[in-house]
């Protein structure tokens, strides 16, 4: 039987995880160890500083890897042997989903991983509902939704809104699972950094109405590419089936200056073309690693090479052919009216910026593939004139480094 052991320094703050034997090491790193006897090879694949490990086997089956010291932060991890099985660890029951993996995860204390931690603070609370929608058929999707601990005890109190979007293969889940938001919002909050707020969270995959498994309806599995969700229906939906049910359901200031977009990778595609051809809506904008085209009608993606799998497979496998996009494997897209939102992006943001919006942030990791797309948006703002502030860390296309970009934005609304 297979089966895994994190061993952790006890002074790093892990919860003990049952079924495993906890051997601190004095020089602070974390050892993992897996046992299979059977197996060629064991690799350990983390996020962050983990990376891709490979461990080396024990005379006893036990494979073995040990870390340096590894830096605050939340670590996501899961075990690939030598036949393609990903495996979590048994008995430890911190399992994320992203995407379509599963991985266990746990957290190295200091800044920033204390945001991301449960702490002894207020908590607010998140709801699921589900709302109105045709969006392809369907009769209903569902979002997340946090409301602020304070949100219950002032029921003539109504807050500003932040409409946080994920990126490709995720969901109305990713945020709260992978981002850590409720976590991170308990405690910005508590610790006056900044205000409370409803934060909305809706599921921008056009092909599903809700994460994997949580619909009645739908039974099909998370992808990480969403073709459809490019063609600008979830943009066009957006300001009439999200933000009309959320204002009519939730205590909501309903204006411009009330209101935030915020969204990373698909996200933050989703996120500019929403701001852009909705300029009376959102007085505070956020890009991080934004994919910045939808590849599908804008002919100067093809020639960059640094994008992702996904990317490159729109740019290299549908062709604009005509009014259809048509992949080399034959799958035909049809036209979609929608996809107008995307045109003429520069008299969009002209009026956009007419009345400028208070903040227009753009953040991005120096290793980042989309690195490009962000300088091709960064040069057409610079050459409107535009303000915008701009955020390059360390990093690159990953959930930690989304995490910190949101830590930045937050204090910096309403």
């Amino acid at each position: 039987m297979l089966f895994a052991v994190l061993s952790f320094l006890t002074s790093f703050g892990f919860s003990s995880l049952t079924a495993t034997a906890a051997e601190p090491l004095s020089n602070g790193a974390v050892r993992f160890t897996y046992f299979a006897p059977m197996a060629d090879e064991v690799v350990l694949q983390g996020s962050g500083a983990l990376r891709k490990q490979k461990m080396v086997k024990q005379p006893d089956g036990t494979w073995v890897y040990m870390s340096t010291v590894l830096p605050p932060d939340m670590y996501t991890y899961n075990f690939k042997i030598d036949d393609g099985l990903m495996q979590t660890e048994q008995g430890n029951n911190d399992v994320v989903r992203d995407i379509d993996q599963y991985l266990n995860y746990f957290f190295v204390p200091g800044w920033p991983a204390d945001y991301y931690m449960e702490q002894p603070v207020p908590h607010g609370r998140v709801e699921q509902p589900w709302y109105p929608s045709t969006l392809n058929g369907m009769t209903q999707r569902r979002m997340s939704v946090y409301l602020p601990a304070e949100y219950d005890a002032n029921p003539a109190k109504q807050y500003p809104v932040l409409y946080l979007l994920h990126g490709s293969g995720g969901d109305e889940t990713a945020w709260l699972a992978m981002g850590r938001l409720k976590q991170i919002m308990d405690l910005m909050i508590a610790d006056g950094k900044c205000k409370p707020m409803i934060v909305v969270m809706p599921n921008g995959n056009a092909d599903l109405d809700a994460a994997p498994g949580e619909s009645p309806y739908m039974q099909a599995v998370a992808k990480a590419n969403n073709v459809s969700s490019m063609t600008g229906r979830i943009e066009a939906a957006f300001p009439v089936e999200v933000m009309t049910y959320v204002e009519q359901n939730y205590r909501t200031i309903g204006d411009k200056q009330h209101r935030a977009i915020a969204g990373l990778s698909l996200g933050g595609l989703h996120t500019l073309y929403i701001s852009a051809n909705n300029p009376q809506l959102f007085d505070y904008v956020g890009l991080f690693s934004p994919q910045t085209t939808n590849a599908l009608n804008d002919k100067k993606i093809t020639g960059i090479k640094s994008l992702t799998k996904g990317i490159k497979t729109l740019a290299g496998q549908v062709p604009v052919v005509g009014n259809k996009w048509e992949s080399k494997l034959g799958r035909k897209f049809e036209k979609y009216d929608d996809i107008v939102v995307y045109d003429s992006l520069d008299q969009k943001l002209a009026t956009q910026f007419a009345i400028a919006p208070k903040l227009y942030y753009i953040a991005v990791g120096k290793e980042d593939y989309v690195m490009k797309l962000v300088t091709m948006h960064r040069q057409r703002l610079d050459a409107g004139g535009y303000q915008y502030i701009y955020n390059e860390t360390d990093g690159g296309h990953t959930w930690d480094v989304w995490r910190r970009h949101l830590l930045d934005f937050l204090p910096r609304l309403f």
